[in-house]
């Protein structure tokens, strides 16, 4: 298959308009309004009544559970952290400075700037997965069978955001004897990844070394995200990265809610080699709602580089004559399941603008 498309970084995501009016005098905000403010540095500002006495501590946030988080210092102590307006808006992997509100409880006062940020958004809100990443890790497995939309969804945020994105492709033993089959997944991730982005096929239960040594190389001194549906191995990653993530996971609930043990959304788990590796829950979808329709465009350069040979400069790739893009797919050059999705995540944007 010819090698398509410039891997471009994405820039900064930029936003729609502002959602519903709820009252004359007040206007909700849309979520990538306030994904917008959650990625934007602050100047620190204490919280009014801190019984603190002014003490600011630097920190880092470990784990999410709805509106709370935990946050670890530079001692290793786990602090329960709270945030009022903008500094709610936290993800795991933020950096922020924090004032002790009680033994061991703390006010945010400021989130340092990120680098970059993945999230996903509908409608109605924002989903934060994490900051200040190195490379997100998707887990794709043929059994149960992954979601080309979502692989499709999961490339559009990370390629926004200027995120590297690899992929683990997990039991591989159960294809292996189907040499037709597997030809045809190589084919469609092919297809999708336009052939420029790392696919490690693994079998994480069958060769568990092989496995942990090859992903120990690739993650070794970075923070990732490991991201994947249910049933994919996502879990069985972690482990071998890092056996005592269960035991951590343990001790990070007792810290979200005061002695009682809960279920977290997110963790960073820490491993040897410098491995810090962010276990976000299995998902089903992928809302892009953040994004308007020129980080659309940027975030399928393939697509862009092809619009730019058409006839007219305002083409959409429809019924216009002479459209180098349909030429392309036409021909084979430029794949049809991408340009499907980006039709698909454009009209989505079209719908929620003429609803908000």
């Amino acid at each position: 298959m010819a090698k398509r498309g410039n891997n471009l970084g994405a820039g900064k995501p930029k936003h729609a308009s502002t959602g519903p009016t709820q009252s004359s005098n007040h206007v909700e905000k849309t979520p990538s309004q306030k994904a917008k403010e959650a990625n934007r540095p602050e100047t620190p500002i204490s919280q009014s009544g801190n019984p603190a006495g002014g003490q600011k501590l630097s920190a880092r946030v470990v784990a999410s559970h709805g509106r709370h988080f935990v946050a670890t210092d530079t001692e290793g102590k786990h602090w329960q952290v709270f945030g009022k307006g903008k500094r709610r808006e936290v993800a795991v992997g933020d950096v922020i400075q924090i004032s002790p509100s009680g033994p061991e409880q703390a006010w945010i006062d400021a989130i340092q700037e990120r680098k970059n940020l993945l999230y996903r958004s509908d409608a109605l809100r924002s989903k934060l997965f994490a900051a200040n990443l190195d490379v997100v890790i998707l887990v794709l497995a043929a059994s149960p069978p992954y979601s080309p939309e979502l692989l499709g969804r999961t490339l559009t945020a990370c390629e926004n955001a200027g995120i590297p994105l690899e992929i683990v492709f997990n039991k591989l033993d159960l294809v292996h004897d189907d040499p037709e089959f597997l030809e045809h997944i190589r084919d469609d991730l092919d297809d999708w990844t336009m052939g420029e982005m790392p696919i490690h096929w693994l079998s994480l239960t069958e060769a568990p070394e092989d496995a942990c040594e090859l992903m120990t190389d690739r993650l070794k001194n970075k923070t990732s995200l490991i991201l994947g549906q249910s049933g994919m191995g996502k879990s069985t990653l972690i482990n071998l990265l890092i056996p005592d993530a269960k035991l951590a996971t343990n001790e990070v609930s007792l810290a979200l809610n005061s002695g009682k043990h809960t279920t977290t959304n997110t963790q960073m788990h820490f491993g040897d080699e410098g491995i810090q590796v962010i276990d976000s829950p299995g998902f089903q979808a992928f809302g892009l709602h953040h994004l308007n329709e020129k980080d659309l465009l940027d975030a399928f350069p393939d697509i862009k580089g092809f619009g730019l040979r058409c006839r007219f400069d305002d083409c959409k790739h429809r019924e216009e004559p002479s459209c180098a893009v349909k030429d392309a797919i036409e021909e084979g050059e430029l794949s049809g399941s991408r340009f499907d999705l980006y039709n698909l995540l454009l009209a989505e944007l079209e719908e929620a603008r003429q609803q908000y």
